[in-house]
């Protein structure tokens, strides 16, 4: 017996087996978020424990409970420790040898101690047992449903639903946040509602885990599509960086585009405040919703104000789009660099032109006409006022005049009409 001692002795140094794939590994004495109440923790097969044995002597053993859910009695013994056959002579150690199991699965350390001190009575009397834990065991669950890898994971008991998620790649972008189921082994399900430990920071809404559980993730069933001068907060992260560039990128060089949930009767206004950063350079009074066929507008610059205005209630489909504000007048056409150039209301036509590298020769300098961003088209001159988001375009110049071309038509006809009459 003294043999098995030794081998979970050895055992405690050792790490869990390698898993394969994106399986998750947990060292023995793995730090969890915060302390674990023991009394609440249910243990099961593969926690290591130290047995605290207080009678008429005291002594404490470290051991595993097995795959069975058994944990091992052990008695010191008067027998002499042996290895193999070769006796180790007397030692200091205590020698420990197995006297019979107790069955513990799935129980909680205060219902252990009670089942496990009844296991030792039949030895020991009076005693008291407690326990310690050394390494929480590895348990196997499953995600499933709207993530990116779905299938089976390692994790620990105290790993909660949202890593268990992470571990399969995170919820996909029709995957629904709000309506999480979690399958206990019991076949006890819980609702899951990550949004509210995301956003409120309730951790109850976050549950751990346990052996068999089942993580799935439905669709979405309130959705709306995010699209303009916004981010989604839940995306925010990944372009918290470059926020500063983006300040002086073209809208059409950014086309941020978000799936996201909503609940029921929330409003427009309400959702961007809770779910969007909006960018500098959106347009906040003219936001929309387009609905099938129909457009939808609303003042979010209003709301934010005052809290009043157009609220529209969401419906799914809806896709909400936060306009462009547009900062820039652009210029195109035969000029040697067409481009945009930032809007400054001192500039005049021909300087914003200068600052594009200027005419070139075959620019029709009679021909330039301004385009406004509400579909207005000018001829243009020296003086026309401009505004953001307006076009100078300069076209190119034909390469004869007009009358040039009435008589070289002339001509044409003259010569073909002398060769069929004196063809001959």
């Amino acid at each position: 017996m003294s043999l098995i001692l030794l081998w979970f002795l050895s055992g405690l140094a050792q790490l869990p087996p390698d898993t394969e794939g994106r399986e998750m590994t947990a060292e023995l004495g793995a730090v969890p978020e915060m302390p674990v109440a023991i009394e609440d923790y249910i243990l099961n097969a593969g926690d290591t424990i130290l047995v605290l044995v207080r009678g008429r002597y005291s002594y404490s053993y470290p051991t595993q409970i097995t795959p069975t859910g058994q944990l091992m009695i052990m008695l010191p013994s008067s027998r002499r420790m042996t290895t193999f056959g070769l006796t180790m002579g007397e030692v200091s150690i205590v020698n420990l040898e197995v006297v019979g199991y107790a069955p513990i699965v799935d129980l909680s350390v205060k219902c252990a101690r009670e089942t496990v001190a009844k296991a030792f009575e039949e030895f020991i009397r009076p005693v008291e047992i407690d326990f310690v834990l050394l390494g929480p065991r590895m348990c196997k669950i499953n995600v499933l449903g709207e993530v990116q890898w779905p299938g089976s994971y390692m994790a620990t008991p105290f790993l909660r639903v949202e890593d268990g998620i992470e571990q399969a790649g995170g919820i996909g972008p029709m995957g629904s946040i709000t309506g999480i189921k979690l399958i206990r082994r019991s076949g006890d399900t819980l609702d899951v509602n990550l949004r509210a430990y995301r956003e409120d920071g309730k951790l109850e809404a976050n549950p751990t885990l346990n052996d068999g559980d089942i993580i799935y993730i439905p669709k979405m069933e309130n959705f709306v599509l995010l699209k303009g001068a916004v981010f989604a907060k839940q995306s925010i992260n990944a372009v918290q960086a470059n926020l500063n560039s983006v300040m002086d990128t073209l809208p059409g060089q950014i086309d941020a585009r978000h799936w996201l949930e909503f609940e029921p009767g929330e409003r427009a206004c309400d959702f961007l405040v809770k779910r969007a950063d909006l960018l500098p350079q959106s347009d906040l009074g003219n936001c929309y919703i387009q609905r099938g066929k129909e457009r939808v507008y609303f003042d979010m610059q209003t709301y934010l104000n005052s809290g009043q205005g157009n609220n529209p209630a969401l419906k799914t489909g809806d896709i909400i789009t936060v306009s462009w504000a547009e900062r820039y007048v652009y210029v195109t056409g035969e000029v040697d660099e067409p481009g945009k150039v930032f809007y400054d209301e001192n500039l005049t036509l021909n300087q914003y032109i200068g600052l594009r590298g200027g005419l070139q020769y075959t620019s029709d300098v009679r021909a330039i006409r301004v385009l406004y961003p509400d579909g207005r088209t000018r001829r243009a001159h020296p003086d026309i006022p401009l505004e953001p988001g307006a076009t100078i375009f300069i076209p190119r110049k034909p390469l004869y005049p007009m009358s040039s071309w009435v008589s070289l038509a002339v001509n044409t006809l003259v010569l073909a009409g002398s060769i069929l009459t004196f063809g001959d």
